[in-house]
């Protein structure tokens, strides 16, 4: 009986453990934040509000005004300037609100940040982003009879940097190059990441309130052509086209086409998570 014995602890001993490299492979996937039906209520609402707002009512506004009144083309974009952007202009305010005071701004700051009056990446870029806008707009509604193709060029503008900054940032991870500055929640000197990975971080973290956690977990999870020919061949319909096609061009197609990308967006995320969770759990039954 005895030797049984020493036979089984020989035995039980020679069984190799899982490894702390294995056990980290296997750990359970981290869950991200997802808002309740309430919020995404609002969310829905907000993002209509915002299509209105930007896209919309400057389209409604050139036609409706131009062709329906005797208002000079200056007056009728006197009007659309405005009021563009108002909305979402508050609601940037409000969001700038969480992240600077401190009764908030624990809540929605990005991780490790610790400092007063910091913006994330995300409200950074559409400080940037809305910059050549404006002045486009203003250089073409200078004169008293305004550039109406330079007018037709802010959301193509838009679509320009979003794609240049998408797929600069794409090209510098592939290189492995360190950051520069802070990126939302990674800190500089660590590897770049796709713009569209922040973007991603700080409007989960504040537009539905999943806050500092959602950053966290969003951190260990871990294309923008499609932008740069948008806006190419919105630029060039703007050129060729008569100023008052290539008005509602310049505003509608980017948005148009921002809809459909938005829409295969989706099934193609619900996709990816349903084979995540699937690769995540074969880990954990290889653990087992």
């Amino acid at each position: 009986m005895s030797y049984e014995r020493t036979d089984n602890a020989a035995s039980a001993s020679e069984v190799p453990q899982p490894s702390q490299r294995m056990v980290d492979m296997i750990e359970a996937l981290p869950e991200l934040h997802t808002p309740h039906r309430r919020r995404k209520l609002v969310l829905v609402i907000g993002v209509i509000l915002a299509i209105l707002d930007l896209c919309c009512l400057p389209i409604t506004y050139y036609y409706a005004l131009n062709f329906d009144t005797n208002l000079s083309l200056q007056d009728v974009f006197a009007v659309i300037t405005g009021v563009y952007g108002f909305l979402s202009f508050i609601h940037y305010g409000f969001q700038s609100i969480k992240l600077f005071l401190n009764r908030y701004a624990y809540k929605y700051r990005p991780v490790g940040w610790t400092r007063w009056g910091m913006l994330e990446f995300l409200q950074v870029n559409v400080l940037i982003a809305i910059t050549p806008v404006e002045i486009e707009l203003i250089i073409g509604t200078a004169f008293s009879n305004p550039i109406v193709r330079l007018c037709a060029m802010p959301s193509p503008t838009i679509c320009f940097y979003n794609g240049f900054l998408f797929c600069g940032s794409a090209i510098l991870t592939q290189l492995r190059r360190p950051l520069p500055f802070n990126m939302s929640s990674a800190e500089k000197g660590t590897p770049w990441r796709p713009a569209l990975f922040a973007f991603v971080e700080d409007a989960g973290a504040i537009e539905g309130q999943g806050g500092v956690e959602y950053r966290k977990q969003t951190m260990k999870r871990y294309e923008g052509i499609g932008l740069l020919v948008i806006a190419i061949v919105s630029t060039v319909l703007i050129m060729v086209l008569t100023e008052n096609v290539s008005f509602g061009i310049g505003w509608g197609l980017p948005w148009a086409w921002s809809a459909s990308l938005a829409l295969v967006t989706v099934v193609f995320v619900k996709k990816s998570i349903r084979e995540e969770k699937a690769e995540w759990r074969a880990k954990e039954a290889v653990g087992v």
